[in-house]
């Protein structure tokens, strides 16, 4: 029978009571300027998909409402984050610029132009967005959509551009789709982080944002930056359409002037702030936030770069600092007047700096990442913000990330060169110490509050013995009290969820998949490659020879991909030499790919055309890999 939660215990109590009192608690001002401007909550508080499934549900997030103090099982400033958050409908930032706020977990911007509606980012599925535009406009106006601002290339910001356009009409020419980079660079960004190491980001995102938690005081509360991960949102995709490639590029849209700073290289690879003078409104898309950032993401991403973030919040402040009112952010509540918005912008500059900076100081100490981590903490000047504070990114974490950035993984100590691997060094740990004495030190440990070393000691003894119940149920107990007493809702979802998976195996139903059918389609064929090249078994492949010509009809592409020492190669180009030639539109090439053994089914239909040696086909299927989205963490 499944366990349930357990109680925190009097270390965790007593933990949490201390954050408390180093805390601000009776500071309100977050809390009025979420609530500034609001005009209407979304219809039933739900959203729904097509099919009638509730996507987003606000009624799961009543108990936050009541201005009470954190339940025991929660660090304080988490709940007050969390509780912030709740605020949750279609709000008026500024005359002619709004939000719909809380039902996903990005925000979706609609600035009124003179004969029409600029949206800046479109949530993270077409249901939310589809929600969000109709509330607008029931209560605003019904001008229509006459261009879109994607500020970054990540997919809370891109995936419910179907919810807010129709396609014929970006195709058309009669809606933009402004973006910073090349539009080819976009598109890589975009479409390729989720899909190329998918299905390993998407088993680490299930633990980061808690999805498979329940929610309430013991489970899943936000995600920091907003409350959900919508699971069932429809994720979709339209490549840009206007690119920015260099800062201080303007747009003059529906009697509105757009002017961006173009930040590659921050939050996401491609990035941009983008500042509206007529308004005195600027957003810094995900480089400022109502929270530390990370540097590198928990799910898994390429590693930021802290300085770029300080370089470019600096440059905006320089640019617009002396007329901005108002920081409309792309995640959560805005910040408002000259005076609070320059010293947030300054505040969360000078936070990056310092992680960069104090890592490095640190790592031309000779210090290794972890002890770098355990060391370096924000002076009292930047900590007090409540802006500052590790609600998505932490500074414990950031600061490896710093090292990993400029330094790379090897932490500098030979015997981390070249380990065992964990189960095989997890058996000999356990032979050496003995299993019964692991336990009974890790019971005195956990009697004791010390639920680190409980996590680490029985690491071994979980991996050296998978059914030890009596481990796993003890560790399981040691990650559920550093999650009660974790301040990042990212560590908290990370040790619940850590010590459900012990507790009860994986929930398989409740995981998220970022590997959206809309977003493979939409990949150009370079990245559709990649993606079928890390399907490819390396050493089955050794001695393989496979070439095959592939014509894509309807984008009027020609390719050829081969199979050879190993790894999946291809080029723009046919090939006289080849096996086979496969045709067809890009939908059927896609199945094709990425599941050859379903090529005659698609023959059969029409819609693939071949030429040539067939057993092609079976080599390639025989090579391909297949990922288990569900494979385990916690135990080997």
């Amino acid at each position: 029978m499944p366990k349930t939660p357990k109680n925190p215990t009097t270390a965790t109590v007593e933990t949490n009571r201390a954050a408390a009192e180093r805390y601000p608690m009776s500071d309100q001002q977050d809390f009025e300027d979420a609530h500034r401007g609001f005009i209407a909550a979304i219809p039933d508080g739900k959203t729904l998909a097509d099919n009638g499934n509730v996507i987003f549900d606000a009624s799961k997030y009543d108990y936050l409402k009541p201005n009470e103090a954190a339940p025991e099982s929660v660090n304080p400033s988490l709940w007050r984050q969390s509780r912030v958050n709740v605020d949750i409908g279609l709000f008026k930032v500024v005359d002619r610029l709004y939000q719909i706020r809380g039902s996903s977990m990005a925000n979706l911007t609609i600035v009124e132009g003179d004969d029409g509606l600029i949206v800046i980012d479109t949530m993270t599925g077409v249901e939310t967005a589809r929600q969000g535009m109709d509330l607008f406009r029931k209560h605003v106006t019904d001008k229509p959509v006459v261009a879109v601002v994607y500020t970054h290339t990540h997919v809370d910001h891109y995936a419910g551009i179907k919810g807010v356009v129709d396609p014929a009409d970006v195709a058309s020419g009669k809606i933009s789709i402004i973006a910073p980079g090349t539009v080819e660079s976009f598109d890589k960004h975009a479409l390729g982080e989720n899909i190329i190491a998918g299905t390993a980001m998407s088993r680490r995102a299930s633990y980061c944002f808690g999805g498979m938690l329940p929610q309430g005081p013991k489970g899943m509360l936000s995600v920091g930056v907003g409350l959900p991960v919508n699971v069932g949102d429809t994720i979709t995709y339209l490549s840009p359409t206007d690119p920015i490639t260099r800062t201080g590029e303007t747009r003059r849209i529906a009697g509105l002037t757009f002017e961006f700073l173009y930040a590659p290289d921050t939050e996401a690879p491609e990035e941009m702030h983008v500042w509206i003078p007529e308004l005195k409104a600027l957003t810094c898309a995900e480089n400022a936030n109502h929270s530390m950032h990370n540097i590198q993401t928990l799910r898994g991403a390429r590693t930021r770069d802290a300085r770029n973030f300080a370089r470019y919040l600096d440059e905006t402040l320089v640019r617009w600092g002396e007329d901005v009112e108002v920081h409309y952010g792309t995640h959560i509540w805005p910040v408002f007047g000259n005076a609070n918005v320059l010293a947030f912008l300054e505040s969360q500059r000078d936070v990056y700096k310092y992680i960069h900076d104090q890592a490095l100081r640190l790592a031309n100490k000779g210090l290794t990442p972890i002890e770098a981590a355990e060391e370096i903490q924000l002076p009292p000047e930047l900590g007090r913000h409540w802006y500052n504070h590790g609600y998505h990114g932490t500074l414990n974490h950031n600061i490896k990330a710093v090292y990993a950035k400029e330094l790379g993984w090897w932490d500098g100590d030979p015997a981390h060169l070249f380990p065992l691997p964990p189960t095989e060094s997890a058996k000999r740990y356990v032979a050496l110490v003995g299993a019964e004495a692991m336990l009974a030190d890790a019971r005195g440990a956990f009697a004791d509050g010390d639920y680190r070393w409980v996590v680490e000691l029985l690491h071994h003894l979980v991996f050296a013995e998978p059914d030890n119940t009596e481990a796993k149920n003890l560790q399981a107990d040691a990650y559920e009290q550093l999650g009660y007493q974790s301040e990042g809702p990212q560590w908290r979802a990370i040790f619940l969820t850590a010590a459900m998976e012990l507790r009860n195996g994986v929930d398989a139903g409740k995981a998220i998949n970022t590997v959206a059918e809309d977003v493979v389609l939409n990949m150009p064929m370079d990245l559709l490659f990649d993606y079928v090249a890390v399907h490819i078994v390396g050493m089955q492949a050794g001695s393989a020879d496979i070439r095959v010509n592939v014509t894509v009809d309807d984008i009027g592409e020609e390719w050829t991909f081969w199979v050879a020492n190993g790894v999946l190669n291809a080029r723009k180009e046919a090939n006289p030499d080849a096996r086979l030639t496969v045709g067809g539109r890009k939908a059927a090439v896609t199945e094709f790919l990425l599941n050859p053994s379903a090529v005659g089914g698609l023959v059969d239909a029409g819609k693939l055309r071949l030429d040539g040696d067939r057993g092609a086909l079976d080599e390639l299927a025989a090579l391909l890999d297949t990922f288990d989205p569900n494979f385990p963490i916690v135990t080997p």
